[in-house]
């Protein structure tokens, strides 16, 4: 795999090229419920709480973004969908299971049942968000803010964003660990895309968020000692497991983020154009993996 980082960073940048593309030029896919004489794939969502699974699952069971409104509720519980994806010409069911973000006993058994020997998925799109999280109650909220605040009390929204990451990067090792030791996994998984969901947000600082994510093809044989851990973790997947891999920028529905009631919130960046065009190259680089 190391010699194809140039391959994901080229994902990327395509993703970004689909947005700037005249809208004549861009192609359509389209979502519908399933139906039984389809080619069957097992695909997991996997992420941090408030990454943006679920909204990220409706949109591509949907096929549209949705525009404002209420954002999506935290799952408690595995979700399980069974879905037509039609990718041009190619007509594919999907078993989707979106497991609980919430670290609770429903979210280690959802893990475990996807990696059983029956189950094991043949894709896993992890979600991550570089750090904009929804946090789904005050006494969490208050959790955060205290573990960001600096010693003089300030708060910030890049030390709240960092105290995300942190936990998110513990949450993707984790993951690398039990498709390691698993052996339905080693078996089954052929493929994973990391979508760096709510890009819409940070549209000014993208090729950031690029770096952090996205291992570089110069640097396979010697990473840099500044690489994030991220990017080392998922080097380290893809060197032990034969499994193609795709990091790919994606929204999924427009809505401002709010890192704390004092601080100014972060609108998005892009219009419905431009993120229903980060939602059809998601779908493009799904056909291509499956």
């Amino acid at each position: 795999m190391s010699d194809s980082w140039s391959e994901v960073r080229a994902g990327w940048d395509a993703a970004i090229r689909a947005v700037d593309a005249p809208a004549g030029r861009r192609s359509q896919v389209q979502a519908g419920m399933a139906r039984p004489g389809l080619v069957r794939h097992t695909i997991a969502f996997t992420g941090e709480p408030g990454a943006g699974k679920t909204m990220l699952f409706q949109a591509l069971s949907e096929g549209g973004v949705r525009l404002g409104g209420e954002e999506t509720k935290k799952s408690l519980v595995p979700e399980m969908g069974h879905r037509n994806l039609v990718l041009g010409s190619l007509r594919i069911r999907v078993s989707a299971l979106v497991v609980p973000g919430q670290v609770a006993q429903e979210r280690d058994r959802a893990m475990t049942r996807i990696l059983s020997e029956h189950t094991s998925p043949k894709g896993i799109i992890h979600v991550v968000c570089w750090g904009h999280n929804k946090v789904w109650n005050r006494a969490n909220q208050n959790v955060v803010e205290r573990a960001a605040r600096d010693s003089s009390g300030v708060l910030t929204p890049e030390a709240i964003r960092s105290w995300h990451l942190e936990k998110e990067l513990a949450d993707f090792e984790t993951l690398c660990e039990r498709i390691q030791e698993t052996r339905a996994a080693q078996r089954s998984l052929r493929w994973m895309i990391v979508a760096v969901s709510k890009a819409d947000l940070v549209w000014d600082r993208i090729d950031e968020a690029r770096e952090y994510y996205v291992p570089d093809a110069d640097a396979a044989a010697q990473p840099p000692p500044s690489e994030s851990g991220f990017r080392t973790a998922l080097r380290d997947l893809a060197d032990h497991n034969d499994i193609r891999i795709a990091v790919v920028p994606i929204s999924s529905q427009l809505l401002r983020h709010s890192f704390s009631d004092s601080l100014r919130p972060r609108l998005s960046q892009l219009d419905s154009t431009g993120v229903g065009a980060l939602l059809d190259h998601f779908y493009r680089t799904l056909k291509e993996l499956l």
